[in-house]
Parts: structure tokens; sequence; C-alpha cells
């Protein structure tokens, strides 16, 4: 019931590039977070016409990451096609990395508004809301110049959320609109800053900003190993809709 949820990370969390491979779906972002750079074999061929093997389409994959000069990721969901093909990566030598928790929130009684800092939404990429992430996140120059392409070229909905504390950034996050959901990406406070309840505080925002532009319900993606992330979003009522995980080729 929640494979849209799926379809919406793929168009919340854009690549640079998307290739079909006989109804999957191989994305592409010069190597910058697996999200945008795997597999995703959510669909299978149609019902008529021609089908290819899943091992040529295993190797079909293979080629395309090793062509760009990444390694071969797949994202392993509960609406993989086939339902056999995390079996049968993990056979062929490919890893499990990342276990990963999806959580939804419906909208309806958000927990009060909570203003102790300042927080500015910007409809648009801005320089400064790029530049605190980066420098939060440690991306390189690269990394940075890919996800500014990225996030740059999407049309859907987005809210670059700042927060301030004396004027100065604090934690900062994304959240997009499709659909009437709300997608949370890159939450991250400044380690100064962190055990101060920012990133609640900046989540609520975003929530709140959210629901005043149509949105019911709000999704986000955990690593389970991210035990404080996990505590958070479960005191703001999240529940487990799924789980999923990659399998990298080395």
């Amino acid at each position: 019931m929640y494979k849209n949820i799926e379809e919406l990370t793929l168009n919340t969390w854009p690549a640079e590039q998307s290739v079909l491979l006989d109804g999957w779906i191989l994305r592409s972002a010069s190597g910058y977070t697996k999200r945008s750079n795997s597999v995703n074999p959510l669909y299978g061929p149609s019902e008529t016409g021609y089908s290819l093997d899943v091992g040529q389409k295993i190797r079909l994959a293979e080629q395309y990451y090793e062509q760009d000069g990444l390694q071969t990721v797949f994202k392993i969901t509960p609406y993989i096609h086939p339902a056999g093909l995390d079996d049968l990566l993990s056979e062929q030598g490919y890893r499990m990395d990342s276990p990963s928790s999806v959580r939804v929130l419906e909208l309806e009684q958000l927990p009060p508004l909570q203003s102790r800092h300042t927080l500015v939404i910007s409809g648009q990429l801005t320089a400064e809301w790029l530049a605190v992430f980066a420098r939060q996140a440690e991306l390189s120059e690269a990394q940075r110049d890919t996800l500014s392409r990225m996030l740059s070229s999407s049309s859907l909905q987005q809210g670059y959320a700042l927060l301030l504390k004396d004027g100065v950034p604090a934690a900062c996050g994304l959240g997009v609109i499709q659909h009437g959901y709300i997608g949370l990406y890159d939450i991250i406070t400044a380690p100064e800053y962190r055990r101060q309840g920012m990133a609640e505080e900046l989540i609520l925002g975003l929530l709140h900003w959210g629901r005043t532009q149509g949105a019911s319900a709000s999704f986000l993606q955990v690593v389970l190993a991210n035990t404080g992330a996990s505590a958070l979003y479960d005191k703001l009522g999240y529940k487990e809709a799924y789980r999923y995980w990659y399998r990298i080729r080395d």
C-alpha cells in the first residue's frame, strides 16, 4: 500500500539522469547519495512484448554504472520486481548496506509550532542554504555542485529551511511537496547546537509550512543506525511504514 511513497521519493529527491531498463529505473547523479545513484526495481516488464532475463538485466545495469565510473547499487524494498531479486543479488556477492526505515505522519494533529528561534523557509535553493548544508554535512566542492544541480532542476514545490539562533544558522533542512505529502530531507544540526531541540523545532516548522501549502501527510527515510534521529521521529509521531536497504557490488 506504500509503493506510491517509493514513487514520491524518486520525484522529490531527484537524480541527474534516469534510464529505464525493462521496468527498472536506473538513476545516477555523479555518485552523490545512494538514493540518486541506484537501481530501483519497482516494476517488471510489460505484460506483452519481449522481456529480458533477470540475469541479463543485472549485467546491463552493471555495465551502465561501470561506464559512469560508479558502483552498482540496488535499492531493495518490499516492492521489488522480481520478488526474489534480493536473494539473487546476495548470491552474486552484493553486500547489504544502510538498512533504513520509511516513516509516515498524518498532519491532522501536529504538535504546536515552537518559536524559540528564527525559522526562515525559502521556496527556492539559495546560496546561503547551500553553503550552510555543505558546511554542516562536510561536502566536497564536487558534491556541493552536484547537489545544487539536482535540487535546482526540480519543478516540485520545495521549502529550504534555516533555523537561526542569534542570527547564526544552527540547523537546516528541506521539505518537498507532491500529491499531498511533504517529504523531509537533509535535516542536519551544526555540532555546537546539537541536543538543544534545534532539529525538532526545524522539522515542526517545515511540517506546519507544508500543511499551509496543502500537504496532509509527511514521509521521511532514516538509516536504522541513526538512533538519535529515530528517537526524534518517534517523539514527533512518525510511524514505520516499511524498511529498505541497498545491495552494493564492490
